[in-house]
C-alpha cells in the first residue's frame, strides 16, 4: 500500500515511518504549512499535486486535519488519523463526518464522546512505542541484570510543569467566580481516575465567565464553551499537581526533573534540561530506579504515551490511577500506580529499597508493550481494520 503521511514533525513521526516501511508498505512523506485548519487554498493545491502524482492509496496523519479530510473526500480516499492529543478539538469539525475518515482515538472518555456524534469509521485505539528502536538503541532490558550498577538516577520525572497554563493568564474574574473554580481545581486534584470538572461549570458559571473570558472554536464545531473551559481548568489542575507532587518528592528522595520549564518552581530537585524524544528521554527511562508519569488531567481515561514510554525502554513506571493503564496493567507486576500524594511517596520509598522487585516490575511491564504496544503491532491491526472498512 502507498501512503502519503503528513507529519507536523510529532515526537512518534520517525517511528511511526519506519513501521510503514518495515510492514512493506510505500511511504511519501510530506510537510505543508498552512494558515486555517480548515481551508487554506496554498496547502490545497499542493496537497493535490501530491495525491496525483504519487497515486496513494490512503493519507495518515497523528491528530485529525480538517482540511485533510476534505481533500481526501474529494479524492475519494481514505484518511487515517490517530488521535496523540486529549482533547483534540478539530475532531468536533463538520469534516469530522466524513465517510472517508478512520479515526483511532486513545482516550476511551473521549471516544464515547464522539461516538455520539454518530461517525462513520471511529475506534479506541491506544498509543504505541517502538520497542524495536529502542531495543536495537539500547539493547533488550533483561530481568536478572536489568540496569544494575548503571541506575544513575533515583527518581525522574520528564515532562511539563504548565506553568503557562492559561487560567493563570486570565486578567480579571470576579472574585466569587474565581472562587470557585478554584474550589473545582482544588476538589479535583484530590481525586484520581474521575473528572468531575465538566459536570461543576454549570450553564449559570459558563455564561459568567463568557463575560470576562474570550476562548472560541469555529461556529460550526460540534462542541461546547463548557468543554473548553474544562480543558483549561485541567490545565492548571495539572500544574498544581506536578508541582506539589515533585515538591514532595523531592522532600523525601533524589529526584531529577528533565523540562523547559521553570524548575523555581521544585527547588529541592535537580535540574535534567531537555532531552530528545529518540535517544536521550529513553536513556534516562533505561537509568533512573523509578520513573514517574504524571497525567494530564485532560486525558480522563486513556494510557498516556509517556507512560508507555517508560515501559517500552525498560524502566520502571510509578503513575497515578489511570482507568485504562489499570485495565491493561496489573500494578506490583508491570508497574505500579498510586492514588494519592501519601501512597506517591509510600510506593517510591518502597521501590527504592526493593530493587529486586522494581526490576522485575520494569521487566514484566516492558514485555507487555513489546506484545501488545509496540508499533508493529498496533499499525499492523490499524491497517487490517482500514482495509476491512471497519
Amino acid at each position: 500500500m502507498r501512503i502519503l503521511y503528513y507529519t507536523w514533525f510529532e515526537n512518534s513521526s520517525q517511528d511511526i515511518a519506519e513501521t510503514f516501511v518495515f510492514l512493506g508498505h510505500e511511504l511519501i512523506k510530506c510537510n505543508i504549512p498552512f494558515q486555517d485548519y480548515e481551508q487554506d487554498e496554498s496547502f490545497a493545491r499542493q496537497f493535490k499535486e501530491l495525491l496525483t502524482k504519487y497515486a496513494c492509496d490512503c493519507i495518515f496523519t497523528f491528530n485529525f486535519f480538517p482540511l485533510i479530510s476534505k481533500l481526501a473526500e474529494k479524492f475519494q480516499i481514505k484518511y487515517i488519523s490517530w488521535i496523540y492529543d486529549c482533547p483534540h478539538w478539530t475532531l468536533y469539525s463538520p469534516a469530522v463526518k466524513s465517510v472517508y475518515n478512520y479515526i483511532f482515538v486513545f482516550d476511551s472518555v473521549q471516544f464515547i464522546q464522539l461516538k455520539s456524534l454518530d461517525l462513520p469509521h471511529l475506534h479506541h485505539f491506544p498509543l504505541a512505542v517502538n520497542t524495536r528502536r529502542l531495543c536495537q538503541d539500547m539493547g533488550e532490558p533483561r530481568p536478572e541484570s536489568g540496569t544494575k550498577g548503571k541506575e544513575r538516577l533515583e527518581v525522574s520525572f520528564v515532562g511539563s510543569l504548565y506553568e503557562n497554563n492559561r487560567f493563570d493568564q486570565i486578567l480579571y474574574l470576579p472574585e466569587y467566580i474565581r472562587g470557585y473554580l478554584e474550589g473545582i481545581i482544588q476538589a479535583q486534584g484530590l481525586i484520581y481516575g474521575y473528572n468531575f470538572v465538566q459536570e461543576l461549570l454549570t450553564e449559570d458559571v459558563v455564561r459568567q465567565m463568557n463575560e470576562h473570558i474570550t476562548m472560541k472554536l469555529p461556529e460550526s464545531y460540534m462542541t461546547s464553551q463548557t468543554e473548553l473551559y474544562a480543558a483549561m481548568l485541567n490545565e492548571k489542575i495539572t500544574c498544581q499537581e506536578r508541582v506539589s507532587s515533585l515538591n514532595l518528592l523531592s522532600r523525601n528522595s533524589q529526584l531529577t526533573v528533565y523540562t523547559a520549564s521553570d524548575l523555581s518552581l521544585v527547588p529541592a530537585a535537580a535540574g535534567g534540561g531537555t532531552v530528545d524524544y529518540q535517544r536521550e528521554m529513553p536513556e534516562v527511562f533505561r537509568h533512573s530506579k523509578i520513573n514517574l508519569n504524571i497525567t494530564l488531567r485532560s486525558i480522563q481515561s486513556g494510557i498516556p504515551l509517556r507512560a508507555l514510554d517508560i515501559m517500552g525502554a525498560g524502566g520502571f513506571l510509578l503513575s497515578n490511577y489511570q482507568q485504562e493503564l489499570a485495565e491493561q496493567f496489573e500494578d506490583g507486576k508491570e508497574l505500579a500506580l498510586y492514588a494519592s500524594a501519601e501512597e506517591l511517596v509510600e510506593k517510591s520509598r518502597y521501590y527504592l529499597l526493593h530493587e529486586e522487585e522494581r526490576r522485575e516490575i520494569a521487566y514484566h511491564g516492558y514485555l507487555k508493550v513489546q506484545r501488545l504496544f509496540s508499533y508493529e503491532v498496533r499499525v499492523k491491526q490499524m491497517l487490517e481494520l482500514v482495509e476491512k472498512g471497519m
